[in-house]
């Protein structure tokens, strides 16, 4: 495709905004103060404390994505995942870059590709992106770009159905290491995809065919995993792998949203609406066109998968940073049938168009509203983060404060310390003090595991049992976290050294 100077330009330009975006620092201030990141940054803390992952670390958001920025090692563990979270957001823009430019070659590529970086670094309500909430942005959804990216080449080079597994396979295998949430989301789409090619075409021959591709994915994926998996093993020299804490927190996903789904579908009905509604009527318009109607099954059931994530996260910054996802597919979906130029899609182009039209207005509108807040947010970029700045405070109240000095302690000793609790406290999860988590944590995250699976976690590791040190365990949100403190209490010796109203401070050895 030719490039002219014009385009050359809007590219550097978006790439130049794209970078100030990915790597803003605002995010590690606002109100949430970094506790959702903790969720990412405390299992890297933990494995620097002597825990493991898939052995006795939980991670609650993967594998892949919690052990590459704890190699990486830039300067700590909050700046190694910040490098890491900003380099995935340009490499996400850059495979929006190679779908227009190489694949769908697009003539208003420079245009679409700056309305999905836009939509992709600026989705939220308060302009916040995927930064702030990790688990609801690129980090978690990694592999579903990669999906689209590859189904996309696939279909649109007329691939063998050798190659076509094997490209899918190297998919699935990278989610299944990514996060076992990622790999929910690939496999029910590859598999959604394949079923609706069966059911338009329904005969002994394609679902042998269709069999035969899913077995071979399925297979080579659980090949490839597997000796990832063992290098990882010889590599860290782990014993055994205790693959079953990688996949636990998908079974809570799962319970939960079967306990959840009555009681949220009022908040989610209408992004339902927004985004099914535009599907089917494409898929009946065109369910005589093959080709269309298989594009729209391909990319449809990607977007079906994720919306699954709102049925378990029924919350307005969820369904907003999946809006890249959903623009992503629906224009392609648009390009692949235009090109067609066949007389019965000019209604159907025309539904599938009004979704990327409302994302991007729904976007853009956020913008506008909120433009007060660009020049603050494009004056922090930075590459690399000052981790003292998140030696914070606890700022308890004057009758803790004989808890507030122990901590203190703690802390210049370089002492293990783990703190259970609900409270805003909890902000200190991602503290660049002295002291290491005393459990694999951060404890909130081990909260969502059955209670004998933690008890035999905790006993089974080799490394939370040659350590001594502190519970803090705050009395006033302990919703849960009781029962974690009899399992630590069951497995340990621990006295109470110093008790107020609200706290227990606990020497565990």
């Amino acid at each position: 495709m030719k490039i002219n100077l014009y385009n050359i330009f809007f590219l550097l330009l978006i790439f130049f905004i794209a970078l100030q975006l990915s790597f803003r620092t605002d995010y590690l201030f606002n109100s949430d103060h970094g506790f959702h990141l903790s969720y990412f940054i405390q299992p890297i803390v933990g494995i620097e404390s002597g825990y493991k992952l898939l052995l006795d670390q939980p991670s609650q958001y993967g594998f892949l994505n919690i052990l590459i920025p704890h190699i990486l090692d830039i300067n700590g563990p909050i700046n190694s995942f910040h490098i890491f979270q900003g380099v995935l957001n340009i490499i996400t823009i850059f495979i929006a870059f190679f779908i227009a430019v190489r694949i769908l070659k697009l003539k208003n590529y420079s245009f679409f590709i700056f309305l999905f970086s836009i939509i992709l670094l600026l989705s939220s309500t308060d302009l916040f992106g995927p930064q702030v909430y990790p688990s609801t942005g690129v980090v978690r959804f990694f592999p579903v770009y990669i999906l689209i990216l590859c189904q996309c080449f696939i279909r649109n080079n007329n691939y063998s159905k050798t190659r076509e597994i094997s490209i899918l396979s190297i998919v699935l295998c990278s989610s299944l290491l990514w996060a076992a949430e990622a790999s929910f989301y690939v496999l029910f789409s590859i598999g959604f995809y394949y079923l609706q090619e069966l059911l338009y075409q329904p005969c002994i021959k394609k679902l042998k065919e269709v069999l035969f591709k899913g077995f071979s994915i399925i297979t080579i994926s659980i090949t490839l995993s597997y000796i990832v998996l063992k290098i990882y093993q010889n590599s860290f020299d782990i014993e055994s792998l205790n693959l079953g804490l990688h996949f636990s927190y998908l079974m809570a996903y799962s319970y939960g949203f079967g306990m959840t789904l009555g009681a949220i579908i009022p908040n989610i009905f209408s992004p339902i609406l927004l985004i099914t509604v535009p599907l089917l009527l494409a898929l009946i318009m065109n369910r005589k066109n093959k080709e269309n109607y298989l594009t729209i099954a391909c990319y449809g059931s990607i977007i079906i998968a994720v919306i699954s994530y709102s049925f378990m996260r029924s919350i307005a910054n969820n369904i907003n940073n999946l809006w890249p996802i959903f623009f992503l597919c629906f224009s392609i979906i648009y390009y692949e049938m235009k090109d067609r130029n066949s007389e019965e899609e000019n209604y159907s182009l025309k539904v599938i168009l009004l979704p990327t039209v409302l994302i991007a207005s729904l976007c853009f509108s956020n913008i506008v509203i909120n433009y007060k807040k660009i020049p603050e947010i494009m004056s922090t970029y930075s590459f690399t983060i000052d981790n003292n700045l998140f030696k914070k405070s606890f700022q308890l109240e004057e009758e803790d404060k004989s808890i507030l000095k122990e901590i203190e302690k703690i802390d210049q000793s370089k002492g293990y310390l783990s703190i259970l609790t609900w409270s805003k406290i909890k902000y200190n999860l991602i503290k660049s003090g002295g002291y290491s988590p005393l459990i694999p944590g951060p404890p909130l995250a081990l909260i969502s595991l059955d209670i004998n699976y933690v008890s035999n976690l905790l006993s089974n590791s080799k490394s939370y049992k040659n350590k001594n040190g502190y519970i803090l365990y705050d009395k006033e949100f302990n919703t849960y976290l009781d029962k974690l403190l009899q399992v630590i209490k069951k497995t340990k010796n621990c006295n109470l050294t110093k008790t107020t109203k609200r706290f227990d401070l606990y020497y565990c050895e």
